[in-house]
């Protein structure tokens, strides 16, 4: 089983992160479970979202507390939140960051990718939503999901609120963060 935390802030769209790698990873024949956790529930408050991905089915339940992967979407929360909390030795920590390292990270162990899915997000989306960046660097760096799973996920999650186009320019998005991380394995 692979399980992935996701930290975020309220409005940041982790929730959303996670429902958008668990359809895809449904989509690509896997078994899954994504949840959020939500706190104070305000714009803002730090939030976690949580998916489990396995090729049989999922009786574990709870927070996921020993993740193979962590994403962190807003880069402030590494001084407020250990987003390192259980996260197994070589496993996988993937920031939402300008920096190229991030070398106290480094020194724990773990395998730290940094991407600017900000810059990436306002590129393409001219606002800076850059939760479908995020999706790309994760799937650039797993295999566990794929860009085509990806788009028929966004279609499902958010296609009715915001139309095709908007798709569009996600999955450019995505597809910019997944080469973006390609040389970083």
């Amino acid at each position: 089983m692979y399980k992935i935390r996701i930290h975020g802030r309220g409005g940041q769209g982790g929730k959303l992160a996670s429902k958008i790698i668990g359809s895809a990873a449904f989509l690509g024949g896997h078994e899954v479970q994504d949840f959020a956790r939500y706190g104070a529930e305000r714009r803002g408050a730090p939030v976690e979202s949580f998916v489990r991905i396995d090729d049989k089915e999922i009786l574990e339940r709870g927070y996921i507390s020993d993740p193979d992967c962590v994403i962190v979407l807003d880069e402030s929360l590494l001084d407020i939140v250990d987003v390192t909390a259980g996260l197994k030795k070589g496993g996988l920590l993937i920031i939402n960051s300008k920096k190229k390292r991030i070398p106290k990270l480094e020194k724990k162990g773990f395998k730290v990718v940094t991407v600017d899915a900000t810059e990436i997000a306002i590129k393409h989306l001219g606002k800076p939503i850059y939760n479908t960046a995020m999706i790309g660097a994760f799937a650039g760096l797993t295999k566990l999901v794929d860009s085509e799973h990806i788009e028929k996920a966004l279609e499902h999650e958010i296609g009715k609120k915001v139309g095709m186009e908007f798709i569009r320019k996600n999955m450019d998005v995505v597809h910019e963060a997944f080469k973006t991380v390609e040389g970083k394995k």
